[in-house]
């Protein structure tokens, strides 16, 4: 995110006020500036593609679409468009070979990894041909570039709008509707001139996942639902949850959900609530440094490897993320981070950390529960005076024993190993460091099985006609372990916004069948 907050947020009035003037202009017919009883009837319109969602999946899809020849309406439920995109860290990437990947996360979807890793690279010769701000890829990185997110966000949403294209913020996506024949031929919609039928030849679902749907996440990651930091929900709170629609909507029409992915998430530890109302970017709260720690439960114990969270076997790393979501699982989903100096200088500041701000004075400003010590001693004491239940003779018990066996360089030998012996180095130089924290979620890995067309399948495995999935609504690209995000939102916009475009008229008709 930029540093200089006047940038740091896409402008409303601009895209919700081209948005009601290009719809009222067209398709519409002036049907807006009706009465109120006007205003509660279904409206419909037709077009040729539907996206919802506006973030980095979404966008690509439709200027994609576009330029196949379609006429394309984005529906995105926040008041601004963007999505996690526009308040994301910009890394698209892949991994460098496919292989790699292959061994990084090996439950992941092979079908879906393979698609990534091929297309990617076209993804951003289309980002350069538009000219959409994308910076250079690093030396020897074929397969990673960066986008400062909100002016990435506001070239495409004029560069689509420019192409004739339709953004419709603050309306969302109901559900799919299908006619006789099992084709999808539009959505049900909800903005706030209330509910709109809109008819396309496809469309193609970019939604973010459903990392705010408690039903979901208690099902299949922790019972500890709301006391999670929903990362993705950033700009003060005010943008809505991402609750899964994309999938709930596919999965009531027969969509398969995916093999594999359904345990697991992407997401960074943010300070234990209570606390003061976090300010953008929400990358200043994170504690990027967790698996430099020693992580203990509110019990104040050790219950997990930092480096490798359940991992077994050969390291594969992936940082901070995989001891998060093991947090998730402890009670309350909180947890303590302690560290010394050389952590604190080199992995929780403001010249290592993704963050404009040093980490533990930003935990101490916002009023979370912090505490620095010249001794552990001192430290664990003010821990128990937390007030959280964790004894200062059980933490310091698990710091003598993790001290003791990483300074023989056998932490990897512990009850609960640390095994990334370059990640493992022993509490030594004052001062002392500790934050409570809690599991931050950004996005979800379970979600929709798709080909490599981007068309999600039935639970048969069939192609369902005219649907196609783009971003984290795609299920199982990482499993466990991180693979990125904006790169499967790319790759699938990339290829599923030209799919859709080409969809056929429905053999079926335009009439709505018995599931809608």
């Amino acid at each position: 995110m930029a540093k200089d907050d006047t940038n740091s947020s896409v402008s409303r009035r601009h895209f919700l006020g081209g948005t009601v003037a290009g719809v009222a202009a067209g398709a519409w017919g002036g049907a807006l500036a009706g009465t109120a009883q006007a205003q509660t009837a279904v409206q419909e319109i037709r077009t040729d593609v539907v996206i919802c969602g506006s973030g980095i999946g979404g966008l690509t899809a439709a200027v994609r679409a576009q330029q196949a020849g379609a006429n394309v309406i984005v529906l995105e439920k926040a008041y601004e468009p963007g999505g996690t995109t526009a308040h994301s860290e910009g890394g698209v990437w892949t991994s460098e070979s496919y292989e790699d990947m292959r061994e990084t996360a090996p439950n992941g979807d092979p079908v879906v990894q393979r698609t990534i890793f091929d297309n990617l690279p076209r993804a951003f010769d289309f980002y350069d041909d538009l000219g959409a701000p994308l910076g250079a890829a690093r030396p020897g990185r074929t397969r990673s570039r960066s986008i400062p997110p909100v002016a990435w966000v506001n070239f495409m949403v004029g560069e689509f709008e420019r192409g004739g294209g339709t953004l419709m913020v603050e309306t969302a996506m109901l559900r799919l509707l299908t006619n006789r024949q099992y084709e999808v031929i539009g959505v049900l919609a909800e903005g706030e001139q209330g509910l709109i039928r809109i008819l396309a030849r496809a469309v193609v679902l970019a939604t973010g996942g459903w990392a705010g749907s408690a039903q979901l996440v208690t099902q299949n990651i922790t019972r500890y639902f709301g006391s999670l930091h929903q990362r993705n929900a950033s700009f003060g709170g005010r943008k809505p949850l991402l609750t899964g629609d994309g999938f709930w909507a596919a999965s009531q029409i027969g969509a398969a959900p995916t093999e594999g992915g359904w345990d697991s998430f992407y997401g960074h530890g943010m300070p234990a609530r209570p606390t003061k109302q976090m300010q953008n970017p929400l990358t200043n709260y994170s504690t990027y440094h967790g698996n430099w720690s020693v992580v203990v439960n509110l019990r104040g114990r050790r219950f997990a490897d930092e480096t490798q969270g359940k991992q077994a076997g050969t390291p594969r790393g992936g940082g901070e993320q995989l001891i998060n979501q093991e947090v998730a699982r402890q009670p309350e989903a909180t947890a303590a981070y302690i560290w010394d100096e050389p952590v604190n200088a080199s992995r929780a500041c403001a010249e290592c950390g993704l963050g404009d701000i040093d980490k533990f004075t930003a935990f101490k400003d916002i009023g979370a529960p912090v505490a620095m010590a010249n001794t552990l001693e001192e430290l664990t004491t003010q821990i128990e005076a937390w007030g959280r239940g964790m004894p200062a003779a059980v933490v310091s018990q698990q710091l003598d024993e993790y001290n003791k066996a990483a300074k023989n360089g056998k932490a990897w030998a512990l009850p609960i190993p640390k095994t990334i012996t370059e990640q493992a180095v022993p509490l030594q130089q004052p001062p002392y460091y500790a934050v409570l924290m809690q599991t931050g979620i950004t996005a979800t890995y379970g979600g929709l099985r798709v080909n490599a067309q981007g068309q999600v399948l039935s639970r048969s495995l069939r192609p369902i006609r005219g649907l196609y999935a783009a971003g984290v609504d795609i299920g199982n690209h990482s499993n466990y372990v991180y693979l990125g995000n904006l790169g499967v939102g790319a790759t699938f916009g990339y290829i599923s916004g030209p799919n859709a475009a080409k969809q056929p008229e429905p053999q079926g008709g335009w009439e709505t069948g018995p599931l809608t």
